[in-house]
């Protein structure tokens, strides 16, 4: 019986593309912002590109180290060959924090090649956050499941509820790289503190913590996204029925409290 021939993924998690990689090391991404999905991501790969040091690949979510690694190296390569003269290059795809069966790997691939890689998780009030994500899915495809069916359908506790378990997911990471190489922040934090939370990431990335032509004449963060608000603006918010929210509670508060606990922020900062 003939050996079956291995994936890309197979062979990039055993390392088989360590000479591929050298060669575009020098364009590669030395920052990534891994999540979490509907939590102002869009927003910080739209303004942080405003910084002279920093660029953003094209498109800002890649979704390479999953979904797209077939697509190889020189594919993911070539999204940052406009930014190689700068000294930062990002990406921004919040794929890589969910719990979907063709990102379990991620961390794990992305050490493999880029061990000195600085992570960015930003995150926000999960109840919000799952909400938000629901009504980003309902409005792109009609025939997502109603939101009081976000435990009991199997697809969308994965996908939804998953990614709002923020130390899970964040671990995942941490079993790969230090601390030291991971920034985490707060949706919170960026709205109502802008220039310090932006002033305390560009410090983390090692670039001048200059942030007042990031924001908009008020001090303010603009807030804009186009492909979430487009699902969003379509799909009325929906509201928490009590005996759904102590369900979803039962199951992602005490993730919540840990995850608080490690940025060193209060158990009730989040209103949960």
């Amino acid at each position: 019986m003939p050996k079956q021939k291995k994936s890309p993924l197979q062979r990039g998690l055993e390392g088989k593309h360590t000479d591929l990689v050298n060669q575009y090391r020098e364009i590669l991404p030395n920052f990534i912002i891994i999540g979490a999905a509907k939590s102002a991501t869009t927003t910080l790969t739209t303004i942080l590109p405003k910084h002279p040091d920093i660029f953003i690949s094209k498109p800002k979510e890649p979704k390479f180290f999953g979904r797209n690694y077939k697509k190889g190296w020189t594919w993911y390569a070539s999204r940052f060959e406009e930014g190689k003269d700068f000294l930062l290059r990002g990406e921004g795809s919040t794929m890589y924090t969910c719990k979907m069966k063709k990102f379990l790997q991620t961390p794990k691939l992305m050490h493999r090649y880029l061990p000195n890689l600085k992570l960015i998780y930003i995150v926000r009030n999960p109840l919000d956050r799952i909400v938000s994500q629901w009504r980003h899915f309902r409005g792109r495809h009609p025939e997502c499941p109603d939101f009081k069916e976000i435990i009991r359908d199997r697809h969308m506790r994965r996908l939804i509820l998953g990614c709002s378990m923020y130390y899970e997911r964040l671990s995942k990471f941490r079993e790969f790289y230090p601390d030291e190489q991971i920034h985490c922040m707060t949706f919170e934090d960026l709205l109502t503190g802008p220039e310090r939370s932006l002033q305390e990431t560009l410090k983390f990335l090692g670039v001048e913590p200059e942030v007042k032509h990031m924001l908009d004449q008020n001090g303010q963060i603009p807030r804009e996204n186009e492909a979430g608000a487009k699902g969003r603006g379509q799909v009325e918010k929906p509201k928490w029925g009590t005996k759904l929210k102590k369900k979803v509670l039962r199951r992602i508060q005490p993730d919540a409290e840990q995850m608080l606990a490690y940025m060193g922020k209060p158990l009730n900062y989040w209103d949960l």
